[in-house]
């Protein structure tokens, strides 16, 4: 009998499962014995020996069936002696005392698909095996000594002849020669070991070690959890175990479900971070980085929940550059920071302010900011009683203006550039040469805070508003007063119109007045609906106007029938500051919430949210383009209840970037295996996952504190939960149950 490549050791009520193994195997061009028509009777166990003896690999298939015969402990015991022994698991049981060391493969959930992985990987090892071993002899027995033919009968010798001498005895035949021992059998090479470790199991006992490496992920998570729960204000003390308990359970679900589903698979790991595990975790992540960066979940997670950089950082003015590109804010926490109005992208944050603060706490709040004709600067108003001028680009200081004795409230810069108005409580208004921060001249007539200033688009003109109720113009390069105009209450804001026909002022008693600038008669006289009115601003061809308060409404007005058009509603406290770009499309709004707002004016749509929050890193430059499906923005609550279409929209965004993120994982494996980079296939679908995730969390950490960092690590487990229970149930039941209607078809 000639060399067999893989013999096969089974019991005959597995021959469905055994005979796809075999014509596989054949198929990768090696020579199978499994005796699919071995004779019967004296012959039977002599031939299946020889098979045994000359073959090259031994594969033993044990299940509920096998594991009690002892022919196939026999021959399983023969593969092990000379280490060309392969193992497959097909039944959920204890594999035999003695076997329990050698690596298995477990096909426990094969049904027959030839494209099932384990099953692959399970042929894979055989075939590298029988390679492996091709350079040892054969194992062949001895032939057996014919038999020696009996001695003829001696003739009797004739009489009176001579006795015949007898012949001398024969030599005892040698005994036969003892089989010669097979060579040494190589041992397998290290990749094939590797490649089947992770489908190692050991019967029954596996599924306890599934469970129990369930319960330590879940216990490693939620102990995690609960250090940070404890060590911060991420989680609401009174529903801290609960969260923590929670977090342990889908922990154990998401954990346990992809065990099952890579069970179910035939593919298995008993690694505690396995690549299938890592992938849906990454998954879920890329899945909800939407709600988190856009701020949703997060903002209502922390409502009323102390965090530093959330409280004590209302923005007090906001200004858009000349050609609506960039939006600069100013704020309590001592800072001014500059926007891309396109992206909500924090380009340039200004600190400086804080060096000539004389406040014991540091709370030298900036009221004002505005930006040079070119937005090549900008300039800053504190209560350290300073106004500074800054390098957009840069944040470097250019040049600080000294010289009020009070507070600065507001600031602006002439439209030709050639002066800076700064309006302080010391009750003047100063103008200074940008250049060299030279005073140019002060303007005095009020008697009490001069709260805001504004140039006239022409450069000459210019107007305060102070506390004492009263709107002045000025020529402020001859230094002369044209007119003082009462508003009606303490002046908190005045703002010409885009074609400096008319102008606005906000008074602290909810009133707004409107007049025109040729002859400064009275235009419009509004309440804007609240205690006090903070500020103004001019829409849609000078013909709207929008004012803010201490509400959180922003309301616009058509100012011809002094009726109210619409209401913009998102901010959660006082709107402190107004502006719009030159064409009148947008307006942004600044509040004691912490957040600036773009608005469509046309439609009054919410486009992007900002906020002076302290974000968990520092990025040595600005991202300057985005990603295609989220925004880097900060904390906005909205209320599902109310608007449930946004919560949706933002999850199907987040799954469909996901999904097709894994597509296209999907299809680079497939290439790296084709053209034979199969380590860098198997790496291809987390590698993919990994790099949008990572950059989805540095866009996060750059934008947002780290608690939002915190919540989007943990909010991404119950995705997961749902992900790995879905696939399981798809693996387990669905998969399962075609396979079974699909064995039955044929025999039916």
């Amino acid at each position: 009998m000639g060399h067999h490549d893989v013999f096969i050791s089974y019991s005959r009520d597995d021959r469905a499962k055994v005979e796809k193994i075999a014509n596989a195997l054949v198929d990768r061009g090696l020579h199978v014995w499994w005796d699919p028509k071995i004779k019967t009777g004296a012959g039977f166990r002599q031939e299946i020996s020889e098979a045994l003896d000359a073959t090259r690999s031994v594969i033993v298939i044990w299940s509920r069936h096998s594991v009690a015969s002892r022919f196939v402990a026999d021959e399983a015991d023969e593969g092990a002696a000379r280490e060309i022994l392969f193992p497959a698991l097909i039944d959920n049981v204890d594999i035999p005392l003695g076997f329990r060391q050698i690596q298995t493969a477990d096909l426990t959930h094969w049904r027959g698909n030839l494209n099932d992985n384990a099953f692959k990987a399970f042929i894979d090892a055989v075939a590298d095996g029988a390679a492996a071993h091709a350079g040892a002899p054969d194992r062949k027995p001895a032939p057996p000594e014919k038999p020696k033919p009996a001695p003829a009968p001696e003739p009797k010798p004739a009489p009176g002849a001579e006795k015949p001498k007898p012949a001398p005895a024969p030599k005892p035949a040698p005994k036969s020669a003892p089989r010669p021992k097979p060579a040494p059998a190589q041992k397998k090479p290290a990749n094939i070991s590797k490649r089947a470790s992770k489908y190692t199991t050991t019967g029954s006992r596996r599924r306890l070690a599934l469970f129990g490496q369930a319960i330590s992920m879940a216990v490693l998570i939620a102990a995690a959890f609960g250090a940070l729960a404890y060590a911060s204000d991420f989680v609401f003390a009174d529903y801290r175990p609960i969260f923590i308990a929670a977090m342990a359970v889908l922990a154990f679900l998401s954990r346990y479900g992809t065990l099952e589903a890579d069970r179910a698979a035939g593919a298995a790991s008993l690694a505690l971070l396995p690549r299938s595990y890592i992938a849906l975790i990454l998954f879920s992540l890329i899945s909800i980085s939407p709600l988190i960066l856009e701020g949703r979940i997060y903002a209502a997670a922390l409502e009323g929940v102390q965090v530093k950089g959330i409280e004590g950082a209302d923005i007090n003015s906001v200004a858009f550059d000349a050609g609506g590109k960039h939006i600069v804010t100013a704020s309590d926490d001592n800072t001014i920071k500059v926007w891309d109005a396109a992206t909500g992208v924090e380009r340039t944050e200004f600190v400086g302010h804080d060096e000539n603060c004389t406040d014991e706490e540091k709370k030298c709040w900036i009221w004002g900011a505005a930006f040079s004709p070119d937005g090549s600067r900008a300039v800053s108003a504190s209560r350290d009683r300073t106004a500074i001028v800054w390098d957009t680009a840069s944040g470097a200081t250019i040049t600080t203006l000294i010289g009020h004795g009070a507070t600065v409230y507001d600031v602006a810069w002439s439209p030709d550039g050639a002066a800076i108005a700064t309006a302080s409580g010391d009750h003047l208004v100063n103008l200074w040469n940008p250049e060299t921060g030279d005073l140019i001249r002060s303007l005095s007539i009020h008697i009490d805070n001069i709260n805001a200033v504004d140039f006239h688009p022409d450069g000459d003109i210019l107007a305060a508003a102070s506390s004492d109720g009263t709107v002045s113009l000025w020529n402020w390069r001859s230094g002369a007063r044209l007119i003082s105009l009462s508003i009606g209450g303490p002046g908190n804001d005045v703002k010409f119109s885009k074609d400096g026909l008319m102008y606005a002022a906000a008074a602290n008693n909810g009133a707004v007045r409107i007049w025109r600038t040729i002859d400064n008669n009275l235009v419009a006289s509004l309440n804007h609906g609240a205690d006090r009115a903070f500020a103004v601003t001019f829409v849609g061809d000078d013909a709207t106007l929008v004012t803010s308060g201490v509400d959180p409404v922003i309301r616009m007005w058509d100012i011809a029938t002094q009726s109210l058009l619409r209401e913009l509603e998102g901010h959660k406290d006082g709107v402190r500051g107004l502006a719009s770009t030159d064409d009148g499309e947008w307006i942004v709004s600044g509040s004691r919430d912490n957040t600036a707002r773009i608005w469509r004016a046309a439609t009054g749509e919410n486009r992007i949210t900002m906020g002076h929050i302290d974000s968990a890193i520092d990025l040595p430059m600005a991202i300057d383009t985005p990603p295609a499906f989220v925004s880097s923005q900060a904390p906005v609550p909205v209320d599902f209840n109310k608007d449930p279409v946004t919560g949706l929209m933002l999850l199907a965004k987040g799954f469909v970037m996901a999904f097709a993120l894994l597509v296209i994982a999907l299809v680079l494996k497939g290439f790296f295996w084709v053209v034979g980079l199969r380590p860098v296939s198997r790496i291809a679908v987390v590698g993919t996952l990994f790099a949008v995730a990572a950059y989805a969390g540095l866009l996060m950490a750059s934008a947002l504190p780290a608690e939002a960092l915190a919540l989007w690590l943990t909010i991404a487990f119950v995705p997961a939960t749902v992900f790995a229970l879905l696939r399981w149930a798809w693996r387990a039941l669905i998969l399962r149950n075609f396979s079974s209607r699909t064995r039955r078809g044929p025999a039916n």
